[in-house]
């Protein structure tokens, strides 16, 4: 069994338990950013448990569609939805629909796209491993996605840092953006090189930085007030 599993799976494991924690707190707070976040982490934790699951025993057909599904196309979409919510709520609310119209397309685009089975050999399966209509979507919701993501959280950091809003809210949102720019640059790098296996890799330090990052925010938000004042 090749020990590169391991990383994929360390992935899913803090997608999920990411994702779980913000839901928790939509659960509490009722903050629509919060909702496409925590699906979208759960999304990206599942994405990364099939592709641990296929470089451990080698890709089924089945197993590529699920992380192609969850991972390629609609994870970085709905991260991005929550990422609009933040700035602007009516936006929100169109990007929430279209990425639901995506989602229930994509579903069916996935399911009866062919699959080259020679390229579900490799470890981390090269670009075409799945054909259209499901490879319309990624181009889309990835490059959409990250804009918003990845502008959104390093801009809540410039605006954090103007405000005078602490170490711990700057640090955790620019960590939030670095994540994520690793993630996707590493994304396309491998995709650009045809280097693939670094994939898993970027997506696992992505998500950590990132978790490490929206602890460090939650750590802020739980201060008292007066110790708040105090730090800044």
């Amino acid at each position: 069994m090749p020990a590169m599993f391991l990383i994929p799976l360390a992935a899913g494991v803090v997608g999920v338990v990411f994702g779980i924690l913000v839901v928790r707190q939509f659960l509490q707070r009722r903050r629509p950013y919060q909702a496409a976040w925590g699906f979208a982490l759960l999304l990206f934790g599942a994405a990364a448990l099939f592709e641990a699951a296929g470089i451990a025993g080698g890709w089924t057909a089945a197993e590529y569609r699920g992380y192609y599904l969850l991972g390629g196309i609609l994870n970085v979409g709905w991260l991005g939805t929550g990422s609009i919510y933040i700035h602007f709520r009516r936006a929100g609310h169109v990007a929430a629909v279209v990425m639901a119209l995506v989602t229930l397309a994509a579903i069916p685009a996935v399911l009866v796209a062919p699959i080259d089975a020679h390229l579900l050999a490799a470890q981390v399966p090269a670009r075409g491993a799945i054909g259209a209509p499901a490879t319309f979507f990624p181009i889309f919701t990835n490059s959409l996605g990250s804009i918003a993501l990845i502008g959104g959280a390093a801009w809540s950091a410039w605006v954090a840092w103007r405000q005078g809003s602490g170490a711990h809210r700057v640090l955790g949102t620019a960590l939030i953006a670095a994540g994520a720019f690793v993630a996707a640059g590493t994304h396309s790098f491998a995709q650009v090189r045809g280097v693939y296996a670094v994939q898993p890799l970027g997506e696992a330090v992505g998500i950590i930085v990132m978790f490490v990052g929206f602890v460090a925010v939650e750590a802020r938000a739980a201060q008292p007030v007066g110790s708040r004042r105090t730090a800044t």
